[in-house]
């Protein structure tokens, strides 16, 4: 049974960048989804589109005053019976809105339909398409537009039934419509000779057009000519301009690409249009492309009016109008040099007596004879900028303003109406000095002490002076009826301060600047009994040292000292303003103390750095044992090593061996001899010991001599006939047992420890220093990784024996 009603839409016609075919299989699927959809998307040109139709309707014989919508996207084609037995006769209408393909190149369009249910299908298909006049109306069976021609029938034997997709080609009748400029096309399915018998009708898909079609390229715009935009009155600097233009295509895909263009350049003397050259370029670029044609040598000459103009052709062979043409004259000529005169600052050697530092002058160009000035460029010391002329070859004053005395230059080049500029020229002129004068009543005053400062005028009918001290907020101060003025500055700022000045006329025109520097000493004085602060020698190394600080300032009331770039202390000062600390170096050679002091306020003076030498007495170290930096002895092997001092009267020595400090007294001649037992191979410093030493004298302690040395690791060797080291042995195998013979080389060694694979074992060793264990090779390469220990647990260094066991197979 069929019920009437439903309606739909549709998607938006896809777009791609290039030309291609719709896959079968897509519009397939396309139309077995269900419900119709209407078209509300653009027109992607030069690629296909399936287009629905915007109204669709069937008729019904049955009730031949009604139009009906489609049904889930399905139509009734044929005679079809209701559950009660009645007969009714459909044909269905698509129309298809042609506005957007107006003026576009059809390429080719199919219909395209599917069917949802056939009544029989032992009966052969005898769908028709035909082409329709458009209604004005919905259409019913009583008010059917009147057929134009039949545009196939869709036969389709082949076909399966149902099929999905059923589709025949229509460009023809497209192309037509849209060449006869008709705004819709309407499409009729209609069963053929059989329309009235029950066995032919089916029920039908709506019906899309595949349409591919292509737009020409947009007119192309843009253009230029030796890089300057096309306009009126346009000169351009060369014989051998570049022209360009931008290309586009309305065609534009879902990603913002559209079709492959190409430029054709036409150009032509303006007075001679018959001798026109055109250029095509013989490759195509994507929409958006700028192309670019350069005019080869010789063609254009200087004073010479030219014209050109764009085409653009797609990768279709479509083009476009011609663009409109873009007029310039050529003008190779450069301008001459300009002319520069200022009455404010005249050139060189004059100089002006009324202008100075900060003050604006007028400087004025001229264009020297040349006709087509139209701008100048200038720049100084003190600035740059541009002025146009006041009219084509005129003049023009720019205003710059020199920011100190002495002599000046300005260069100025002039640009002509085609961009070609002029030889730059040189202005030199002079600023007169108006900086005001600063004197100081108390030029040797200290830090925190007042000084009274005089200003003088540097220029005429000075009232008033803008002042700062450093970094400070400028102040303002009113000049006295003799263009001086008067002010106090207590400078807290230890080192270099500058006051600067500048002065302003009745007339509001300002001076130069005046800088007056001056420094206060604040640095505090560093002494010392013991280590003089001249870097001369001084005590020996872990002498106490007495340093006196003394103030470069008054009202010192402490003192923060460092030595070394260490930690800073702080010490305050005595009533006469100076102070004293103990220091104590520990180690010989150039130091020096960074010393500043405070006062009550907080006022900080400079940094005062000391420098003084501590003389070093380390003393030296002996070992024939243990020689410096050689490998030797081992774990649990004992060795002896002898202090030597370096000055006389040395009482004892501390040293370490990296297990804590011990002392051992010096005998009468100063020296001292231990004996040392190592303990287990220090596997982490891989061997390395490090022995510090240093002597005292009393309370004196020298510093540090460092003596190295490498531990030997005293590892055990290993040795077997069944599978010597390295391999080659005449008996064994993989899997058969084999002894080794283990030989301690560490005194006292009680047992070994070795590693064959990831299981650590122990043996003890004979009486002979010796042991022998059993291993069970594995074919390749193995490792056996030995060492020994004491009863005491002092291990050796660890070694290993390696040997190769071969297949015997």
């Amino acid at each position: 049974m069929h019920d009437n009603g439903g309606s739909t839409g549709v998607p938006t016609a896809r777009r791609r960048r290039v030309r291609r075919r719709f896959l079968t299989a897509g519009l397939a699927a396309l139309l077995t989804t269900t419900g119709a959809v209407t078209f509300t998307g653009q027109p992607a040109s030069a690629l296909l589109n399936y287009v629905q139709p915007v109204e669709v309707a069937w008729t019904d014989n049955a009730q031949p005053t009604r139009s009906f919508t489609a049904e889930d996207g399905t139509l009734p084609v044929g005679t079809w019976e209701t559950t009660s037995g009645d007969k009714h006769t459909s044909r269905a209408y698509f129309t298809f809105d042609l506005t957007r393909y107006d003026g576009q190149r059809i390429i080719s369009a199919r219909a395209v339909t599917g069917e949802r249910s056939v009544n029989d299908c032992d009966k052969p298909r005898e769908l028709q398409l035909w082409r329709t006049e458009n209604p004005a109306a919905a259409p019913t069976w009583k008010t059917a537009p009147n057929t134009i021609e039949k545009l196939a029938d869709i036969s389709l034997p082949d076909a399966p039934c149902p099929s999905t997709y059923l589709s025949t080609a229509i460009t023809d009748a497209v192309r037509k419509a849209v060449s006869e400029r008709q705004d819709k096309l309407t499409l009729m399915l209609r069963i053929g000779e059989h329309e009235d018998g029950v066995h032919w009708g089916r029920r039908v898909k709506t019906l899309g057009v595949s349409l591919e079609h292509n737009s020409a390229p947009n007119v192309p715009t843009k253009l230029s000519a030796g890089g300057v935009a096309c306009r009126d009155d346009l000169f351009i600097g060369t014989t051998r301009p570049e022209l360009q233009a931008l290309l586009t295509d309305p065609d534009v895909n879902e990603t913002g690409g559209g079709d492959q263009v190409k430029a054709t350049f036409a150009w032509w003397p303006a007075d001679r249009p018959a001798e026109r050259t055109e250029f095509e370029y013989p490759y195509t670029m994507s929409s958006g492309y700028w192309f670019r044609y350069t005019v080869p040598d010789g063609v254009m000459v200087h004073g010479g009016t030219y014209a050109f103009s764009v085409r653009a052709t797609d990768q279709y062979g479509d083009t476009s109008d011609w663009s409109p043409e873009c007029r310039f004259t050529v003008d190779t000529q450069r301008p001459a040099a300009p002319t520069v005169t200022s009455t404010d600052y005249p050139a060189a050697p004059y100089q002006p007596t009324a202008f100075g530092p900060n003050i604006p002058g007028k400087f004025t160009f001229s264009a020297n004879g040349s006709d087509d000035v139209k701008s100048y460029h200038y720049w100084g010391y003190d600035g740059s900028g541009q002025v146009d002329a006041d009219g084509l070859g005129g003049s023009a004053t720019a205003t710059y303003t020199p920011k100190s005395a002495g002599p000046h230059r300005l260069w100025v080049y002039s640009v002509d109406r085609t961009g070609n500029r002029s030889q730059t020229v040189e202005y030199y002129f002079y600023v007169q000095q108006t900086a005001p004068r600063i004197t100081d009543a108390n030029p040797t005053g200290a830090i925190g002490e007042p000084r009274e400062l005089t200003f003088s005028p540097g220029m005429e009918n000075v009232v008033e002076y803008t002042w700062r001290l450093n970094d400070g907020e400028p102040a303002t101060v009113s000049a006295a009826a003799d263009g001086t003025a008067k002010v106090t500055i207590t400078p807290r700022q230890a080192g270099s301060n500058k006051v600067t000045v500048t002065s302003r006329t009745a007339d509001g025109l300002p001076s130069g600047e005046a800088i007056y520097y001056f420094y206060l000493a604040t640095k505090p004085t560093v002494t010392s009994p013991e280590y003089p602060t001249d870097a001369t020698d001084g005590a020996l190394v872990g002498t106490p040292g007495t340093f006196t600080f003394a103030p470069g300032m008054a009202g010192v009331t402490e003192y923060v000292w460092s030595v070394n770039g260490g930690e800073q202390h702080t010490v305050a000062a005595r009533k006469d303003g100076t102070a004293s600390v103990t220091f104590t170096p520990t180690w010989g050679g150039l130091q020096w103390m960074e010393v500043f002091s405070r006062t009550a306020d907080g006022v900080e003076s400079e940094t005062t750095s000391a420098y003084f030498v501590a003389v070093s007495h380390a003393p030296e170290v002996s070992s024939a044992d243990y020689p410096m930096y050689q490998e030797s002895g081992g774990p649990a092997a004992t060795g002896q090593f002898t202090f030597h001092p370096a000055r006389e009267g040395v009482s004892e020595y501390v040293y370490d061996f990296g297990d804590g400090p011990q002392t051992v007294a010096a005998g009468v001649d100063g020296t001292a001899t231990i004996s040392w037992t190592p303990g287990s191979y220090p596997v982490d410093s891989s061997g390395w010991v490090r022995l510090t030493v240093r002597e005292k004298m009393g309370d004196i302690v020298s510093d540090e001599t460092e003596y190295s040395f490498i531990l030997g690791k005293l590892a055990p060797t290993v040795a077997s006939e069944d599978y010597p080291a390295g391999g080659g042995g005449t008996g064994g195998g993989p899997g058969i047992p084999g002894q080794f013979t283990l030989t301690a080389h560490m005194p006292g060694t009680t047992e070994f420890v070795y590693r064959y694979g990831d299981e650590e074992q122990t043996v003890p060793a004979g009486a002979d220093g010796t042991a022998t264990i059993t291993l069970t090779p594995y074919e390749g390469g193995n490792y056996l990784f030995v060492s020994s220990r004491t009863a005491s647990g002092i291990t050796s260094g660890e070694d290993y024996y390696y040997f190769y066991v071969a297949n015997p197979s």
